[in-house]
């Protein structure tokens, strides 16, 4: 009886310190959009871009949480990857299809990113696709309300 006991208690020890695994989530292009549009993430996951022809991925100035590190990937870099670490909201474009769509959100941590009035500040000195940055994060918040992450 004590074999299972101690062979219980180790089991039971190694699953409560075992690492907590961070999910691969998919943003794919798709002619001149980011499916899905918005990504909902949690700190350490990864976001992976793919069907990437003619496409590459960057972050916009002043618009992702204080502290984070942005990311540019070369046009065509299938595969490209990014791990976020910071909570709040990530505001991405493909440089040469960002006036006819190609701006997406990634919103990492549960509820309302909490640099959500910053990004809308800064969406204000976007000069190259402001109206589609200004969509962008419209069509985030309506789908935070939708999804209960904010009222």
């Amino acid at each position: 009886m004590r074999f299972k006991t101690a062979i219980t208690a180790t089991a039971l020890a190694m699953i409560l310190n075992a690492p907590v695994f961070a999910t691969e989530h998919v943003i794919k292009g798709v002619i001149t959009n980011w499916v899905p549009l918005v990504t909902y993430a949690k700190p350490g996951d990864t976001i992976k871009f793919i069907q990437m022809a003619g496409h590459d991925s960057e972050t916009i100035e002043g618009m992702m949480p204080e502290g984070a590190a942005g990311w540019k990937s070369k046009m065509g870099e299938e595969g490209f990857s990014v791990k976020l670490d910071k909570e709040g909201a990530y505001v991405y474009k493909c440089n040469p299809h960002m006036t006819t769509g190609m701006v997406g959100a990634i919103v990492v941590g549960e509820g309302a990113p909490s640099n959500l009035a910053t990004l809308e500040a800064s969406a204000e000195t976007v000069k190259l696709g402001k109206n589609m940055v200004q969509r962008t994060l419209r069509k985030m918040k309506e789908d935070l309300k939708k999804t209960g992450r904010m009222q």
